[in-house]
């Protein structure tokens, strides 16, 4: 007994560091990347909160920060302390995501390990998560620290019940409740974990009424009284009120849902077919992108995706009892993406790579034990799955390699966007915003009309355009642009502030205070805003409203050193009556 435990501890500790050295080797270029021109800008290198370092407070403005349309207090938190550690050297922030993305991979291990017994079907779920070439858009970008550490608590909270099913009780359930906070905390995606745990109470933990082929093979460990249905659903009560609350959190700072930009009939379409071309991608990952636009989709595709989802889902009921990790894995993969599938559209893409991080764990359970249950009776197709199992990791590896590369800077991440998809007008931009920070206002400009063409009512392209226009001294074209992007969007902050900029340079101060007002209204929390605000009404006389402006940005931020200049120069204005130049 003791021997056999042994190699056993000797098959899991060989199995981790297989794993951990698998994934060190594929992710190790990420630690010479740069930061990426899309979204690390409002979560890191541009965000004044997380770069004031770790403070009461910091700490404290991260728990009512939603300025990325989103409540992530702890996610915000990690960004603060990598900043504290590595500053603005991208490599320590991208080998962060790395380190928890391994915590991840041993944490679905031992997860499935303990609660199925399966050593190697437990090693190959934690292997095509650790290495498939979908996951690369979570740990590759910076930004998507919020996936990876959500789903650190996600499993730690599963890992946790397990504990408290073997002896139900309050003590055991509180560490349950307080992960899963925390994995609210880090991202709202979390919403579903408690109709997961009522999935694995069916199987393995088999604590329902209902009888499963599986049941003599549960480990004795795990033994738990059959509950009834009604019970399960109260006992996660706790949890699922913790979920509504993250629901309405969400809802609130997201105001960038849309329920109008697409009509409902789209979403819909788009979420039947979506849910297939995700599939297609767990077999076929060739063609990932950073940036999935809408397409117009055909109705033989919408026909054909139902009839196929349809089909499976009616199969897997049939056999529910025969193979219950079928029902698990199937349901796992269609609940955890409803948040995310698109009925309620927040951006512009139609799906997205970060969404199937959690989401394939449940179709890496069908593969794996599905595999093993075909070809386990026979020793000889055992080891032919063996076999099958190091090839496809293999192959997936070499994929992963390629797909890792392309996360090196922003330019080769979205030209390949743009090969994959020629009418990607998000990749055109953000290319176009990487020439325009290098001071190639050609080339930007080239990129901003291809997006336009793309696209012709992409606000944003219209509002950066005018912006190279202005410094190429075009700027009666610019103000155009301006003024067509507020036409598109007439919640643009961003145009509105470089119209207020255009209108102050022609000294138009009535129009410039007219529009950072507008910009405020619409992001109270923009400092930049508040400071140019000041700026325009001091020039125009009004000093004591002017230095009320500069002391809302300094209350945001007490280390912005533009307003504090300004707002030391006001005040020796107002001190002396005298008038003084002051720099926006």
């Amino acid at each position: 007994m003791t021997d056999k435990f042994n190699i056993s501890q000797k098959y899991l500790i060989l199995v981790v560091l297989m794993i951990i050295i698998l994934t060190l080797g594929v992710y190790w270029p990420v630690q010479n990347y740069e930061f990426i021109n899309y979204d690390d800008q409002g979560y890191v290198t541009n965000n004044f909160r997380i770069q004031q370092g770790i403070t009461t407070k910091s700490i404290k403005d991260t728990l009512t920060d939603i300025h990325t349309s989103n409540w992530h207090p702890l996610t915000m938190m990690s960004h603060m302390v990598d900043w504290q550690l590595f500053g603005d050297r991208a490599g320590g922030h991208h080998w962060t995501n790395v380190i928890i993305h391994i915590f991840n991979i041993i944490l679905l291990f031992f997860l499935f390990r303990n609660i199925t017994g399966a050593i190697w079907s437990s090693a190959f779920v934690a292997a095509l998560f650790a290495i498939h070439p979908i996951n690369v858009e979570s740990v590759a970008w910076i930004a998507e620290r919020k996936n990876v550490l959500s789903t650190f608590f996600w499993l730690l909270t599963m890992i946790f019940y397990v504990w408290y099913v073997k002896k139900p009780h309050w003590k055991r359930y509180l560490p349950v409740f307080i992960s899963f906070a925390l994995g609210l905390m880090s991202k709202p995606m979390l919403v579903t974990l408690p109709f997961v745990l009522l999935l694995l109470d069916y199987w393995p933990l088999n604590r329902t009424a209902i009888n499963t082929q599986n049941e003599k093979e549960i480990q004795i460990s795990l033994k738990a009284e059959k509950e009834k249905i009604n019970y399960l659903i109260l006992e996660k009560i706790p949890l699922i009120i913790l979920s509504v609350i993250s629901i309405f959190i969400t809802l609130y700072a997201s105001h960038c849902v849309s329920l109008e930009s697409l009509p409902l009939s789209k979403r819909i379409f788009n979420a039947v077919v979506s849910y297939v071309m995700y599939i297609n991608k767990l077999f076929w990952p060739t063609d990932l992108s950073v940036f999935y636009s809408h397409i117009d989709i055909s109705l033989w595709q919408i026909f054909l995706s139902a009839i196929f989802l349809i089909s499976i889902t009616l199969l897997i009921f049939k056999y529910f009892r025969k193979y219950p990790y079928l029902f698990v894995g199937w349901f796992w993969y269609l609940g955890t993406l409803i948040p995310v599938i698109g009925i309620v559209q927040v951006g512009e893409q139609s799906m997205a790579d970060r969404y199937a991080y959690v989401t394939f764990i449940g179709l890496f359970v069908i593969i794996a034990w599905g595999a093993e249950q075909i070809l386990s009776k026979y020793i000889s197709f055992k080891k032919l799955f063996i076999f099958a199992s190091f090839f496809i990791i293999l192959l997936f590896t070499v994929v992963t390699h390629y797909q890792i590369k392309l996360w090196a800077n922003t330019v080769t991440l979205f030209e390949d966007a743009l090969k994959k998809d020629p009418n990607n007008y998000v990749a055109y931009q953000t290319i176009g915003l990487e020439m325009a920070n290098n001071g190639e206002n050609e080339k930007a400009l080239y990129y901003y009309d291809m997006a336009l063409k793309a696209n012709p009512r992409f606000d944003p392209a219209y509002n950066n355009r005018g912006l190279i226009l202005v410094r190429m001294g075009r700027r009666y074209e610019a103000y155009k642009n301006f003024e067509k992007a507020l036409q598109l969007n007439n919640y643009s902050a961003e145009a509105y502030y470089n119209l207020g900029a255009f209108y102050l340079h022609d000294n138009n101060l009535e129009k410039s205070i007219e529009c950072f007002s507008k910009v405020i209204k619409i992001k109270p929390e923009d400092i930049a805003a508040y400071n140019i605000l000041g700026v325009v009404l001091v020039k125009k006389g009004k000093i004591q409203e002017g230095i009320l402006q500069f002391e809302k940005a300094l209350h945001i931020n007490p280390y912005y050193k533009d307003a504090r200049n300004n707002l030391q120069i006001a005040l020796e204005m107002k001190k002396k009556s005298k008038d003084r130049e002051i720099i926006p």
